[in-house]
């Protein structure tokens, strides 16, 4: 049973995983468009950096006929009380790119025939209690992710869980969705080590699981008045 399973997963990381092509275009058309804005950021003397964030950064990206690739722009916090989404249309300024509105207004960019670029503008945070969106955290997300998972398998088993949901339609943290987030399927994955594992305590709980990858706890318990 154990030798099928790992043959179907073969054949299914064959099918998800992106070609060399894919992997190839997408980084030439990130480092072309992340210079250009970088450049025109300089320009306005804007105080920021910009990092590439979502499944591409951290290796959990799985093929799609459409690949939205995330790009975070991390503003000062001399920004604080200004309107960053503007500060990044500036930037954008002379790019032609569609206006999505969110908690904060982020940007969508046609790279390719099959490419797309979000640019979204978050606040430098380095504790998470000031974040003033969810957004503000993605840098921790990208560097957390990559800290804590070195294993080519680990990846492999994300790729798998992130295809399933895909095929569900339970893929996407929206509301209209109701599904699972990229981050959260990379949490449980690296949690329960596989995807058969995160299946299996999912289909056998009868109430809701608590996780505790950090060990911040001493019992469910006390998680959940926290």
């Amino acid at each position: 049973m154990a030798k099928k399973t790992d043959s179907l997963f073969r054949e299914v990381l064959e099918m998800v995983n992106p070609t060399e092509k894919d992997l190839f275009g997408i980084g030439k058309s990130l480092n072309s468009f992340i210079g250009k804005i970088e450049n025109r950021r300089k320009k306005l003397r804007i105080k920021a950096s910009i990092f590439v964030g979502g499944s591409f950064a951290k290796k959990t990206l799985i093929k799609k006929d459409i690949y939205d690739i995330d790009i975070f722009i991390r503003f000062d916090k001399k920004y604080l009380k200004q309107d960053i989404s503007g500060l990044t249309k500036k930037i954008l300024r002379n790019t032609k790119f569609t206006t999505l509105k969110g908690s904060r207004n982020y940007f969508r960019i046609k790279a390719g025939p099959r490419i797309f670029f979000e640019i979204v503008p978050v606040m430098e945070v380095k504790n998470p209690r000031e974040a003033g969106n969810i957004t503000d955290l993605s840098y921790s997300h990208v560097n957390y992710i990559k800290r804590r998972i070195k294993s080519d398998k680990i990846l492999d088993e994300i790729k798998i869980a992130k295809a399933f949901c895909y095929a569900n339609r339970c893929y996407g943290a929206e509301s209209y969705i109701r599904g699972f987030s990229g981050y959260g399927l990379e949490l449980l994955i690296h949690h329960y080590k596989s995807f058969l594992k995160f299946a299996g305590a999912v289909a056998k709980s009868k109430d809701k699981i608590v996780i505790d990858i950090e060990k911040r706890y001493k019992n469910k318990r006390s998680s959940r008045t926290a």
